[in-house]
């Protein structure tokens, strides 16, 4: 039997300057990948519209390829919009999602309720 074939996400998002921590899940993300003669994809986070700057953009695709990582294909995650509110309304449509009302102040609440084991 094979190995499935991996696919790998680089997802930076263009916020500020590539870390360490990105450098190491990226390599990590990449090195599986090209392992198992899979797909790199390179997706930038770019849905904080107040935060995000082109210049990270760039500059994440230079620091990437510095460590010598490369990708097969590269996605906006703003280009994704459309078709991910289509699915989201077919989701709702069909029972199977729901839109949560929960203030950010619930789910802290939430998370540090006493849990069952």
């Amino acid at each position: 039997m094979t190995s499935p074939r991996v696919v790998g996400r680089l997802a930076p998002s263009p916020t500020g300057q590539l870390h360490l921590g990105h450098a190491r899940s990226f390599v990590l993300a990449w090195w599986a990948a090209r392992a198992s003669a899979g797909r790199v994809i390179l997706r930038i986070e770019d849905l904080d519209g107040t935060r995000a700057d082109s210049r990270f953009v760039d500059l994440a695709r230079q620091d990437l390829e510095w460590l010598g990582l490369d990708w097969d294909e590269e996605h906006l995650q703003t280009d994704t919009l459309e078709r991910l509110d289509t699915a989201i309304a077919t989701l709702i449509a069909q029972g199977k999602a729901y839109p949560c009302v929960c203030s950010r102040g619930d789910i802290k609440r939430a998370q540090s309720a006493p849990h069952a084991d």
